[in-house]
């Protein structure tokens, strides 16, 4: 079931929200990906019918946001992850001393800058996408 999006594809998900990303309204960077919002594996286990790669489960999103999201499907990823940031951010070290951690903070912190996180103040719990969707399709993707 692995197979390469092609560019046309590709191009039509960018444009789905105007070169923004479908999670934080970020403009674009150029190593913006192409993210599943039911993942992969739910379809290949059989927890979900039809095709993947079906434009209406693309989102175009940062990489970095892509890389943070993983396999999760969105609920998990807003609650579990993005819900609980501003507590990870409170508890990152002010002056990180390793190598892997300052990576660590400055990660964390980019992905919170995308979001508007930060310690005093959580995810909103509102992707970008839903703010220009109905109830109709918001249902969709809560299901």
């Amino acid at each position: 079931m692995k197979m390469a999006i092609s560019e046309k594809l590709r191009e039509k998900v960018r444009q789905k929200y105007n070169g923004l990303c479908a999670y934080s309204g970020t403009p674009l960077e150029d190593d913006w990906q192409v993210d599943h919002v039911k993942p992969k594996y739910l379809f290949e286990i059989g927890l979900e019918e039809g095709n993947p790669d079906d434009i209406d489960n693309l989102m175009p999103v940062q990489k970095l946001i892509n890389h943070y999201k993983r396999a999760l499907d969105l609920e998990n990823f807003r609650n579990e992850r993005l819900g609980r940031m501003h507590l990870q951010i409170a508890e990152l070290p002010k002056n990180p001393r390793t190598e892997k951690s300052k990576k660590r903070k400055k990660y964390l912190l980019k992905i919170a800058d995308y979001f508007g996180i930060t310690e005093k103040k959580p995810f909103n719990k509102i992707f970008y996408f839903e703010t220009l969707m109905d109830a109709a399709e918001k249902k969709i993707f809560t299901e």
